[in-house]
């Protein structure tokens, strides 16, 4: 039987309905990555699945005895207990169970001293039943499933006893997961579960997702996450519910290969249909037109028309970040950053006597565990705070920029988002709107308060006066937090396609690998500098090699063959990012071109002359722009082809 089922679920909050008709089965041994925009109503769905809200329509139908845990997204609140009596939580049920074959004990002893042989039969059937139960459950061992879970997670014995006040908040949301799986309920749900997690967290909970056999449910913006545990994926969007069955390993990827189709199948079925019907309109305009006395053949092609089985338009793809982040001046080679024997510490060494040039356009990520000091080495970079010791020099006529996770909190308390950007550079209004609109902020957008933003708003705000400053060398520090994944993906294709070196720290792996040419690894206090693609790096921590050298790596200045070896490297993977980025825009134009086109070739659209007018309008500035795009792309492939 499956533990966990639901059909027409229907929420709306207020006049809105945020999805209504959705249905769906979590069934055992099966992992769901549920995905979709913000808003899409993700969190909703999630909510009333484990009981916490109720549905305005529809049902959740649980079996007798399921049992569902849940882990939200702010699952790493500190009540002031230690490890240990959060974990033990766990053993409810055990504990309850134990009392009872405890009270069952003293039965058969009293039975026993009163002579009552039935009674005591019974006592003794009933606590062989009881214990069977409790060993079933795992009762006999609780300890050492109790250390095990600790190893899984990254734990050991000596943080037990430790107060969960000293543990970061990534440290929290494993000990919330830990606690979780040591529950063992029939339906694992997750909310963002990888949140605050570093990338040896991350793997291992993927290592356990991937071995469990119990239903599960995984919200995540993770799509390196979702790659790896989902088998299928359930995307919320526009109010529907539509499922893909999906390969472990590239689950993601093979999600949106999957939707692409679909979707194109979805246009092709509409195209139809609507040739289809304006074929009888015109069939009966003709025969009305020449005034037909057959009065019964109009009214039975009236009835054909009537009777066309309608086919609902094809929902159309989020509105997207489509700008160009570009640099004050190309890259052209030459240093862009030179940091000389840094440190900096606080209560221990963060890193020491660091040695680091950072080349224009380059782009160079700063990874390691959580703690182990990246953004206070992206602050001494980017000299928001000074070194212990050392020096760092920003290279003669490079203009950088910075852009930290809290970077929304620097944001005008008041004022609207046209305002902040003009404040961030010298724009007029209008470009500040146009550059707001490219955001996906247009229309009445630039005028509302900055208050009235949601998280990834305001982060898209913080983007844009990011760009407004046209900076040769950008500080990124989690520039994707509260963003959804199909922002996710915009802002990758912006980053790809910039000219400029970017200094970059992330959680998420997808961008990572699309961006990062070198590595520095901090850990335990050192500083590493791997010569490697942060995708190759990966994938040797992944099989378990050393992909980190036993001494840090030394960092003199470069002799000047080697500079130039490595500038004629820098522009040749630049070329080849633009060239990418340059087709896949090309694409996504073209897409756009042909969705206009479609939209114009309905005639219901001309009873609405504005209309008319705005999509002429847009249809000649999409033209326009697919071939910029494609001029672009040939001088690319020009260059690339004589080099």
């Amino acid at each position: 039987m499956d533990p966990l089922r639901f059909e027409n679920l229907t929420r709306a909050y207020g006049a809105r309905t945020i999805f209504a008709g959705v249905s769906g089965t979590l069934r055992g041994g099966t992992t769901v990555g549920l995905v979709g925009p913000n808003g899409a109503g993700k969190s909703s769905l999630v909510r009333i699945l484990v009981g916490a809200e109720e549905p305005d329509g529809g049902t959740v139908v649980r079996p007798a005895g399921v049992r569902v845990g849940y882990v939200s997204q702010s699952a790493n609140a500190d009540d002031g207990s230690s490890l240990r009596s959060l974990l033990e939580r766990a053993f409810v049920r055990e504990r309850a169970l134990h009392g009872q074959l405890r009270a069952s004990e003293v039965q058969i002893s009293a039975a026993a001293d009163s002579g009552d042989a039935p009674r005591e039969a019974r006592a003794l059937a009933r606590y062989a039943e009881l214990r069977d139960t409790f060993e079933r459950h795992g009762g006999f061992d609780s300890e050492s499933r109790l250390r095990g879970i600790l190893v899984r997670f990254g734990f050991d014995g000596s943080d037990l006893e430790r107060p969960l006040s000293v543990f970061s908040g990534g440290q929290r949301t494993r000990a919330s997961l830990a606690r979780l799986l040591l529950e063992e309920p029939d339906v694992l749900i997750l909310d963002e579960p990888t949140n605050h997690l570093d990338l040896e967290a991350v793997r291992r909970l993927e290592d356990i997702l991937v071995e469990q056999r119990e239903a599960t449910l995984v919200v995540s913006h993770d799509r390196s996450f979702l790659d790896r545990v989902a088998d299928q994926i359930w995307d919320l969007d526009g109010g529907t519910l539509e499922r893909y069955d999906v390969p472990r390993g590239r689950a993601y990827a093979a999600f949106l290969e999957a939707r692409a189709e679909r979707r194109a199948q979805a246009v092709a079925e509409y195209e139809r249909f609507r040739a289809e019907e304006e074929r009888r309109k015109a069939v009966v305009a003709e025969l009305r037109t020449h005034g037909s006395h057959n009065y019964a053949q109009v009214r039975s092609r009236e009835k054909q028309l009537g009777k066309l089985e309608r086919v609902a338009p094809p929902r159309t793809s989020q509105a997207s970040i489509s700008v160009t982040l570009e640099a004050a001046r190309r890259a052209t080679g030459g240093l862009a950053l030179r940091a000389r024997r840094i440190s900096a510490a606080y209560a221990a060494p963060l890193f020491t006597d660091l040695s680091l040039d950072v080349r224009r356009g380059e782009r160079l990520v700063v990874a390691g565990p959580n703690g182990a000091g990246k953004s206070t080495l992206l602050d001494v970079l980017a000299s928001r705070r000074p070194p212990d010791h050392g020096d760092v020099r920003l290279m003669d006529g490079v203009r950088a920029a910075y852009f930290a996770q809290d970077s929304v909190d620097e944001l005008p308390r008041s004022g609207t988002a046209v305002e902040a950007v003009e404040a961030a550079a010298p724009l007029t209004g209008e470009q500040a709107r146009g550059l707001l609109g490219r955001l996906g902020l247009g229309g009445d957008a630039g005028d509302k308060p900055l208050n009235e933003f949601s998280g990834g708003e305001r982060r898209r705000i913080m983007l844009a006066c990011l760009m407004a400053r046209a900076a040769d060398l950008l500080f990124l520090d989690e520039p994707t937090n509260d963003l959804d994944i199909p922002s996710r993906e915009a802002l990758e294709a912006v980053l790809a396609h910039y000219g400029g070196a970017m200094i970059v720290i992330s959680h998420d792996r997808y961008l990572l690998r699309r961006l990062g040419e070198r590595v520095l690894w901090l850990q335990d206090g050192r500083a590493t500098v791997i010569e490697r693609t942060y995708e190759a790096f990966e994938r040797e921590l992944t099989a378990g090699s050393s992909a980190v050298p036993a001494k840090p790596a030394a960092a003199p200045p470069a002799p000047r063959a080697a500079g130039r070896e490595r500038d004629q490297r820098l522009e040749a993977a630049r070329d080849a990012r633009a060239l990418a980025a340059c087709e896949r825009e090309v694409a996504q134009l073209d897409e756009e071109r042909a969705r206009l086109e479609r939209e114009f070739a309905d005639p219901g659209i001309y009873a609405d002359p504005q209309r008319v007018a705005a999509l002429q309008s847009d249809l000649a500035a999409a033209s326009a722009a697919v071939d910029a795009a494609f001029a672009r792309w040939e001088a690319l492939s020009a260059k690339r082809e004589a080099s």
